[in-house]
């Protein structure tokens, strides 16, 4: 049998293989169950494991991890001059009776257009595995904590949402790491033991800025700091941040909707609405001035004439004045 497990989560597909493993090997050992990766190993070699009869055992196992043949963005690699799909190609035509070939690839899409995807799609057992859509996260996280016997508070719950943004690989670690130092996890646990993810942390800080609370934002900036965050990175992360305001401006002043704006963005509602309440004081000229400045610190800072720490606490401290004039 052929299967192809693929999807976003590469947690999803490893608890879907474990499965799959349980069902078809009465016994699992290097003989029954053999492991590739996609990246580091020729097709040939998985073929020629393939072909061979299990010893002791009726049937074996064949995973190769990251199948990124199969994948719709074509990434060139080292050892891709060496591959012989053709031989791969003949396998899937004919495979072993006894063995089971399973390949994975953690994308939510694949290329179905191939010569062995058409194949693939036509004869394997594909599986799609869906992410966890946005609405049945908190119901998720719930249903974890309560089979480990740990209760977690409901705003915890969201909090911790939030902060692991759909990746279910980090909400797992992070959910660990809240019940070994907790039986009732809290609020106060989460905002303590679960970093925010950068792109938040980057998001509160320009927000402070157009607010301008610039207290507010030195004190996101020295925690960020505590984490080893670079500030070139919060650079380049600010600037997405501005000139994301920027477009949403001039398509505001093309009559779109804050739905139709978030929609051609592909950007939370949220964001679209508080960038459009501070049109007033943050125009195209604005904008365009504070993107420049941070061009200039970053300048700057690659070239050696400003430390990068100072130079970005000084830029904190001077946006009210760098941005209005």
């Amino acid at each position: 049998m052929i299967y192809f497990l693929f999807g976003k989560q590469e947690l999803m597909i490893r608890t879907h293989l474990k499965k799959l493993v349980k069902e078809r090997l009465p016994i699992v050992d290097d003989f029954a169950y053999v492991r590739f990766s996609g990246r580091e190993t020729l097709i040939q070699t998985v073929v020629a494991e393939c072909a061979l009869i299990p010893l002791g055992y009726d049937r074996k196992m064949v995973v190769v991890e990251d199948a990124y043949f199969l994948s719709g963005s074509k990434t060139k690699e080292k050892n891709d001059k060496d591959q012989d799909f053709s031989v791969f190609v003949r396998y899937l035509k004919q495979p072993n009776e006894q063995t089971d070939l399973v390949l994975t690839l953690a994308e939510p899409s694949f290329d179905a257009k191939s010569e062995y995807g058409k194949i693939i799609k036509d004869q394997a057992n594909v599986v799609e595995l869906t992410d966890i859509d946005e609405r049945t996260w908190p119901e998720y996280v719930r249903r974890y904590f309560t089979k480990k016997d740990v209760r977690i508070d409901n705003n915890a719950v969201t909090e911790l949402v939030a902060r692991c943004q759909g990746d279910a690989t980090l909400f797992v670690q992070e959910a660990n790491k809240l019940m070994l130092a907790s039986a009732h996890v809290t609020l106060e646990d989460v905002k303590t033991l679960v970093t925010r993810p950068l792109e938040e942390n980057t998001f509160a800080l320009s927000n402070a800025l157009v607010n301008g609370r610039l207290d507010e934002a030195l004190a996101i900036f020295r925690d960020l700091k505590t984490f080893n965050e670079e500030p070139v990175t919060l650079i380049n992360l600010l600037a997405k941040q501005f000139r994301l305001m920027l477009k949403i401006y001039y398509l505001a002043l093309e009559g779109l909707s804050l739905e139709a704006i978030a929609k051609r963005l592909n950007v939370h509602e949220y964001r679209v609405k508080l960038a459009i309440n501070k049109q007033r004081t943050f125009n195209d000229e604005r904008l365009n001035r504070i993107l420049e400045e941070l061009y200039r610190l970053d300048l700057n800072i690659k070239s050696g004439q400003v430390d990068r720490f100072y130079g970005f606490e000084l830029f904190i401290v001077n946006f009210n004045e760098t941005s209005l004039f």
